[in-house]
């Protein structure tokens, strides 16, 4: 089977920013311990400017996923857990105010030793092994210094039919 990461698409200039949270709770680099300390709804703000972007994607302050990749996700793997984020416009004159989920994602420690890793420890090429990876469709690589979602093919597949806006996909080799 075919793995794709999952990301931010670089083309997007103007994502939203979210404001209100708290980065020592809502981290980068998530893990479960953090995961569950985190309220089950919680509410925040963008600035509503008219040049901001809402993505299907956000990556700041952590991995944030909308609520219709969150419905398709959640048809694929019926074991991630989410906690939603309510966010809200500052600016009167808008009046979107999109949900976002992060989610818990399984971790598997599924990188294999070919992966090539910059001197600083982050991944220059990521490479996992597939008898590690068995069957799951979407997860999170683990041990990593940054935060990486992979979905299988039929999960990509499925996000390319539905257009979302701001996602990005890149092949992962699997060996």
């Amino acid at each position: 089977m075919e793995y794709f990461e999952l990301s931010q698409e670089r083309a997007v200039e103007n994502p939203i920013e979210v404001m209100n949270l708290d980065r020592n709770i809502y981290t980068y680099q998530m893990k479960e311990k953090e995961y569950e300390k985190l309220e089950t709804l919680k509410v925040a703000y963008y600035s509503g400017r008219e040049y901001e972007e809402v993505c299907d994607i956000l990556t700041e302050p952590t991995f944030l996923i909308s609520d219709k990749i969150k419905r398709l996700f959640s048809l694929y793997d019926k074991s991630i857990s989410f906690k939603a984020i309510q966010v809200f416009s500052t600016a009167p004159e808008n009046k979107r105010a999109p949900l976002y989920w992060v989610a818990k994602f399984e971790m598997i420690e599924c990188l294999h030793e070919s992966s090539k890793k910059y001197t600083n420890g982050t991944i220059e090429e990521l490479v996992l092994e597939r008898k590690k990876i068995g069957e799951k469709q979407i997860f999170r690589v683990t041990p990593l210094l940054e935060y990486k979602v992979i979905i299988s093919l039929p999960v990509a597949e499925s996000l390319l039919r539905r257009r979302f806006y701001g996602i990005g996909l890149k092949r992962v080799k699997v060996i």
